[in-house]
């Protein structure tokens, strides 16, 4: 019994890994962004130092903090409250488009 949970298990995981990965659309990233350049710029660079650039920063990481922030796991009254609004595909499009900003502003 518990090898045939373990071959299914590895069938799912496989199955799961075959599937197309979605391409992020960073247009729809940089329509959702204008309400985060109150914070962190319009490009993605803060004027304030206690908000952080957000240009140039792997997506992974970008998606990984809007998720915590989502789930409350990481705490910040502003931030928390924005990304509970926010779809895993909001998400990824968000990262997409901050990714792709230079982090020296141009």
């Amino acid at each position: 019994m518990t090898r045939r949970i373990a071959v299914l298990a590895t069938v799912a995981i496989i199955a799961t890994s075959l599937q197309p990965v979605r391409a992020a659309d960073v247009a729809a990233g940089q329509a959702k962004a204008k309400i985060c350049a109150t914070c962190h710029g319009r490009a993605g660079i803060s004027t304030a130092p206690l908000f952080p650039n957000l240009a140039g920063q792997k997506s992974a990481y970008l998606g990984a903090q809007l998720r915590m922030f989502r789930s409350g796991e990481r705490k910040s009254e502003q931030m928390n409250i924005i990304a509970k609004a926010l779809s895993d595909e909001d998400i990824e499009n968000l990262a997409a488009y901050f990714e792709g900003l230079h982090p020296g502003g141009s």
